[in-house]
């Protein structure tokens, strides 16, 4: 069902009181649609026009048009894509019909839609300072609390650099954590039988490893009745908590059955987590060391409420991008066959029958990296992010006849940048730039391609695992060992062969297959 938000109208907007500015917004009311937020502005003001002038702002190029009043042609076509779970399909077509940066008037209100490199840069480097999230904090609260996904300001530049060196210091450069949360997936994927889903295991191996690598003690999601609890707590407050991002600040209207005892279970069992962790901590230098990010983050709070608040945050990244990922990789291995050939060919090499998976051997595997990078191109875990404007600013591109000048943003306005969508730019990765061809990562072919491949976000809300590699490393351990205990890994019957980005996909906060993965393994 789709939400449609009327607001009162306001001769003009600004920082404190957006939410009153003209039409607010429209959300598809579904965790597996995508939003889309305009906003009424009023009259163009003297900032406005001075920041317009100074720069040497032309009026946009590629403009989005419609038929109907208010643009309701566009909301019908993006409700139906939603339901067909094809939101970024549609935006392909919007993108290839009329250019890299497009304003788009949905609902009387007016925002961008960006894919070209440099004006993603703006937003998330070079203009920083001029964005902010805007009203996903009051939607994510319920399930999250206040951590660093909903924080601005000097806030969230404390609780970056505090998350920021407990990952510094976590125990896993030797990869030893990951082994036997490794194991129990290979274990139980091997004790199923026929058609496997992959994509649910990894979940669940992700979640085991994050909150092990923060807590020490793992929640035991293969073997144990507390692990699928929380796990189905932990999918369902995520799943809903999407839905109410895209509603903005009416995302109280949205709080199905269950939504409130699931974020309940999830908050009590991470408490649970916490307070057991810290406690066998005391007095044992042994545990104490191992159990650093935990400590430190205590020793930084001294609330447990706000610890338990920041390891939910950190669970939401470490487990959903790694294990959609990981999904991915396999999706589209079983599709490629001459592909896994190869890279199975490099694990035998380098691993033979080793299951002691070390950092020296997955460096010693360049084609398994380029296997995962390629992934990534084409499966950003956050395909499509949204920042709105505080101050009047602009974006380097889009405006003019040649879409080369710069353009206008307003206080209030958003601005929806598609990592997605750059990614599969033809201009940016050749021809092929849709096909799935590790080797493009070999040689020199993509060596200056900065801001054009983004899949960790950039700038100074780059993703914290990214410099240690964390998810990369977790990644590349369990593909390897996946292949090397699986001799054969197929195509399940009757699954159809897609181009990549042809399938269903499911777009909650992180961008995941709708059909899962699935496979036959022998």
């Amino acid at each position: 069902m789709a939400a449609v938000t009327l607001r009162n109208f306001s001769n003009r907007a600004s920082t404190s009181d957006s939410w009153k500015a003209g039409l607010s917004g429209m959300a598809f009311n579904a965790a597996d649609k995508l939003d889309v937020y305009a906003y009424g502005l009023g009259d163009i003001t003297s900032a406005d026009i001075e920041v317009g002038r100074l720069n040497g702002c032309k009026p946009p190029t590629f403009v989005l048009s419609y038929k109907w009043p208010l643009a309701l042609d566009i909301v019908k076509r993006g409700f139906e894509a939603g339901r067909q779970k094809k939101l970024l399909s549609l935006f392909t077509e919007y993108f290839d019909q009329l250019g890299p940066t497009v304003e788009l008037t949905i609902l009387g209100g007016t925002g961008f839609a960006t894919m070209d490199p440099e004006n993603i840069e703006a937003v998330l480097s070079t203009h920083f300072d001029d964005f902010h999230l805007g009203p996903r904090n009051k939607a994510m609260m319920a399930m999250i609390g206040e951590g660093i996904f909903t924080q601005d300001g000097p806030a969230w530049k404390h609780s970056r650099e505090l998350l920021r060196r407990q990952f510094v210091r976590m125990q896993y450069q030797n990869l030893e954590g990951f082994r036997e949360h490794v194991e129990n997936l290979v274990d139980a994927v091997n004790n199923s039988s026929g058609i496997v889903d992959l994509q649910p295991y990894f979940y669940r191996l992700t979640l085991n490893t994050t909150i092990a690598m923060i807590l020490g003690q793992s929640v035991e999601s293969f073997n144990h009745e507390i692990g699928d609890l929380f796990s189905k707590a932990f999918n369902k407050a995520s799943l809903i908590t999407a839905t109410r991002v895209r509603l903005g600040d009416l995302y109280f209207l949205y709080a199905p059955k269950g939504f409130f005892a699931a974020c309940k279970t999830v908050k009590e069992y991470t408490d649970q987590f916490v307070k057991d962790a810290l406690q066998q901590d005391r007095g044992n230098a042994e545990i104490s060391d191992k159990y650093t990010f935990i400590n430190n983050l205590q020793n930084e709070h001294q609330d447990v409420r706000l610890v338990r608040d920041q390891v939910i945050n950190v669970l939401i990244a470490g487990r959903d991008t790694t294990a959609a990922t990981m999904s991915y990789v396999f999706r589209l291995l079983v599709r490629h066959p001459h592909v896994l050939k190869k890279l199975r060919g490099e694990i035998e090499s380098v691993l033979g029958q080793d299951k002691d998976i070390t950092r020296v051997y997955i460096q010693r595997m360049p084609y398994l990296q380029h296997v995962i990078k390629e992934t990534l191109r084409l499966y950003p875990p956050v395909p499509i992010n949204t920042r709105f404007c505080k101050q009047a600013t602009t974006l380097p591109f889009g405006g003019g006849p040649d879409g080369r000048s710069p353009i206008l943003v307003r206080e209030g306005m958003p601005v929806a940048y598609s990592v997605y969508h750059m990614h599969r730019r033809k201009d940016l990765y050749g021809s092929d730039a849709g096909t799935f061809r590790p080797e493009r990562w070999e040689g020199s072919e993509l060596a200056d391609i900065k801001w054009a491949y983004l899949p960790f976000n950039g700038g100074p809300r780059l993703c914290l695992g990214k410099p240690e590699d964390f998810g990369l490393m977790l990644a590349s351990y369990g593909i390897a060992r996946m292949i090397q205990a699986f001799p054969k890994i197929e195509l399940a019957p009757g699954e159809a062969w897609e181009e990549p980005g042809a399938e269903r996909q499911h777009l909650t906060l992180t961008l995941s297959n709708a059909d899962g993965c699935k496979v036959v393994l022998a």
